[in-house]
């Protein structure tokens, strides 16, 4: 009898976490970085289940159990295969450590010292910034109208930077901008 309490109350710890990833999934800035991101919507899903939710339950979860977590795609059902989900996550892994290994390749190049690399260094500082809010936030029982434009006006500052960047002229140098 302790041990279904048990596994009921693991499965509704496992839900709440798992509502949690699903409502990031949907902030506009996530929605922006990861339609420019080499992972698909599955692939950062599967990632988020398996690192971040698992950490936060602070337990090991089977891949069965974070199979049947994970949404199916283009449906509000959850739940997939075992393979299927390994597949995706051994997927988003690979695209992952090929974007590290882009980032390495140009700061061996020195290419992230170039001056067109700045308006990426200040959106991952307004991502700093914005995430620092949100945890001291988070943290409060009651939040002020100041609190909430504080977090508005922030969003509205990365998303148009971000909006900036996807422009076909954020990777160019100053020098190939002025003869367009």
């Amino acid at each position: 009898m302790n041990e279904k309490l048990d596994m009921q109350s693991n499965r509704k710890v496992m839900k709440e976490f798992t509502s949690g990833a699903r409502q990031v999934l949907q902030e506009p800035i996530l929605k922006i970085l990861q339609k420019g991101s080499v992972l698909s919507q599955t692939q950062l899903e599967t990632l988020l289940i398996d690192l971040v939710i698992e950490d936060n339950y602070g337990a090991h979860i089977t891949y069965e159990d974070k199979a049947s977590i994970r949404s199916r795609a283009g449906t509000k059902a959850k739940g997939v295969s075992r393979g299927a989900f390994n597949r995706t996550l051994k997927q988003a892994r690979r695209n992952v450590t090929r974007c590290f290994y882009t980032m390495l390749l140009l700061t061996y190049l020195g290419l992230f010292e170039l001056t067109i690399f700045r308006p990426f260094e200040e959106v991952a500082a307004r991502i700093g910034d914005y995430r620092r809010i949100r945890e001291i936030l988070a943290g409060k029982s009651e939040l002020t109208q100041e609190d909430l434009e504080s977090v508005k006006v922030t969003e509205r500052t990365i998303l148009s930077l971000l909006e900036n960047l996807s422009l076909s002229l954020a990777l160019k140098t100053d020098t190939s901008r002025k003869r367009e």
